[in-house]
């Protein structure tokens, strides 16, 4: 059974988990767009010389502070493109995985989240934004990287959730409602661990009130017995080889027994042979004696 499920998930009003899934603005991308008007080289040497020729000739700024600032200037410059090319390639590592992107609108402050496969990343003035049905997003929105396993959980949990909600109040439960229930009990008893145990962490109520359903069911004589454990489990590679070992020793044996009894039998039919030929000798002199 996996564990230390870490899920991005949201509480709603009504106390239900939600998978972080809703649209996303443009707003957080616009904010970044505009943010990438950052000083360049040219400029800083343009405010450089402006700032020599405005100086105070009374108090001149030395040229060691020029060179200083200068070489700061540099650094901060290349931990910049430094940065972007981290982020490129992180942005890269992205492309074929199932993300969740967490947006802030710049307008509203409202903070909005979209889930989906990264199909490719684009470049635009030196920032990496990934593609996600057809929509940008920018690197820095990147919330969670959910794998396959979570993500078919999450599925698993949203049909279930959905099949149970869809029934009646608890009070209207009668036996008409028998193969529903019986649908929804063999649904989650043939989920992985890894999905009942995501069951049981984000649907603790629901699961709560599907045993109430089946206790109802149980007042008109019916009630669903709990696969074995066991029968559930698919068979491991192990498991396979001792079977066939076990079925390859069976032919064996039998192949032996018949190779045995084949010889036996050969054995007693050369035996009957002498006898009879020893007969007919011993009959053959005795008619030559009596003649």
């Amino acid at each position: 059974m996996a564990s230390g499920i870490v899920a991005p998930m949201v509480q709603g009003d009504d106390g239900s988990w939600q998978l972080q899934t809703q649209t996303v603005t443009s707003d957080s991308l616009t904010t970044k767009t505009k943010n990438n008007n950052v000083i360049d080289s040219d400029m800083f040497l343009t405010l450089l010389v402006a700032e020599m020729q405005n100086q105070d000739p009374l108090e001149p700024t030395s040229n060691t502070e020029w060179v200083s600032q200068y070489a700061t200037f540099t650094q901060v410059q290349q931990m910049t493109e430094m940065s972007r090319s981290m982020d490129q390639i992180r942005a890269n590592s992205l492309v074929g995985k199932e993300v969740i992107m967490k947006v802030t609108s710049e307008s509203t402050g409202e903070v909005t989240y979209k889930r989906g496969k990264v199909e490719y990343v684009q470049v635009e003035n030196g920032k990496s934004l990934l593609v996600i049905d057809g929509g940008q997003y920018s690197i820095d929105d990147l919330d969670s990287v959910i794998s396959d396993e979570y993500s078919e959980a999450y599925d698993q949990y949203s049909t279930w959730i959905a099949k149970l909600h869809a029934l009646p109040s608890l009070q209207f439960i009668d036996e008409t409602y028998e193969n529903t229930l019986k649908e929804l009990f063999d649904d989650f008893y043939a989920m992985t661990d890894y999905q009942q145990q995501y069951m049981q962490t984000y649907a603790a109520d629901e699961l709560a009130m599907f045993s109430e359903y089946l206790h109802a069911l149980e007042l008109y004589g019916i009630k669903f017995e709990e696969p074995d454990p066991d029968s559930n489990k698919s068979a491991t590679l192990d498991d396979l080889l001792e079977d066939f070992n076990s079925k390859m020793d069976d032919i064996l044996d039998k192949l032996n027994s018949l190779a045995g009894a084949s010889g036996s039998g050969n054995v007693e039919e050369t035996d009957d042979t002498e006898d009879t030929d020893a007969d007919e000798d011993t009959d053959t002199d005795t008619d030559t004696k009596e003649v």
